[in-house]
């Protein structure tokens, strides 16, 4: 095996390595980031993406599940990036 050949297939293999390292440690990452808020208080808020449970970051308690009610329509305020679109929200008949 000649050299050129073994350094060729040595940095195929290093760069296989590098990219599931990456995929395995980096992204995606298990949670994902938002925040909520409180009384004109925004807390961070981290939503696990296997099964959408939810914490929220309070101070000197660390982080609490989010436990509360469904709410209605509009109660939610979320990031601009998640907000649906007006044009695609549907009223049903009175």
């Amino acid at each position: 095996m000649t050299l050129r050949l073994w350094l060729g297939r040595m940095w195929k293999l290093l760069l296989l390595a590098a990219g599931i390292a990456f995929l395995t440690w980096v992204w995606p990452t298990r949670y994902r980031y938002d925040h909520v808020l409180t009384d004109g208080n925004a807390y961070p808020v981290r939503i696990d993406r296997f099964n959408g449970d939810a914490d929220m970051l309070v101070p000197d308690e660390g982080w609490t599940p989010v436990e509360g009610d469904s709410g209605g329509p509009g109660d939610n305020q979320t990031t601009g990036a998640r907000r649906p679109h007006a044009t695609s929200a549907r009223r049903l008949p009175s």
